[in-house]
């Protein structure tokens, strides 16, 4: 049983943590998204301010359209960092602890076996070289290894078994709040491209290209 469960945990463990690697990556580049987003904000305001009143005017609801999408990627920043990121941490820490408790019940296994020996030793010998309660001394740490082994391996299941619904709960917790953020986001970027539509069909090109 240990064997399949400390091979699942560490693929577990190894994918929750590239997953985590992989979106913080993401994360990082919205950030230097708005690094240079900044740089045509300006760059749009300059121009529009050189240019006829129409095409300054599109230009110019251009210019905000950058100027809300650097504002919301941010935010979705802070939203993914606390709503998605933070989750996937807390269940990595949680899978640490079932693998540091798998490893106790492992170590009671391997008592467990190592008293069953020592009793299967002393029932081996001779009775003229065995200790005074020897027999019994090894049942009695047999018994209590046994005891210890079965305790152990009850916490392991139930602390799985916990593990697993939280893994879930969590997982879908996550992917809804991904779903939330870029909806949002996207959103609020449609809503201010379709004002700059209007202004752009608004350019009054025949009107303003003459001398």
């Amino acid at each position: 049983m240990f064997k399949k469960l400390t091979d699942a945990l560490g693929i577990t463990s190894n994918k929750i943590s590239e997953l985590i690697k992989e979106s913080n990556q993401y994360i990082n580049a919205v950030e230097n998204v708005t690094k240079e987003i900044k740089k045509t904000v300006a760059a749009l305001k300059g121009y529009a301010e050189t240019e006829t009143p129409s095409l300054g005017q599109a230009i110019g609801s251009l210019a905000s359209t950058f100027e809300i999408i650097d504002k919301e990627s941010l935010e979705k920043v802070k939203r993914l960092q606390e709503e998605y990121i933070a989750p996937l941490n807390e269940l990595l820490i949680s899978l640490e602890k079932l693998q540091a408790e798998q490893k106790e019940s492992q170590k009671a296994e391997k008592e467990l076996e190592k008293a069953e020996k020592h009793l299967s030793k002393a029932k081996s010998k001779p009775k003229e070289k065995l200790k005074p309660n020897e027999i019994q001394n090894a049942e009695a740490e047999l018994k209590t290894a046994k005891e210890k082994a079965m305790r152990e391996e009850d916490d392991v299941k139930a602390a799985t078994e916990e593990f697993n619904k939280t893994k879930l709960e969590t997982m879908q917790k996550i992917i809804k709040n991904m779903v939330d953020i870029e909806t949002v986001f996207h959103k609020k970027i449609l809503d201010s491209v379709a004002t700059v539509k209007t202004k752009a069909e608004a350019i009054k090109v025949e009107e303003e290209s003459k001398i």
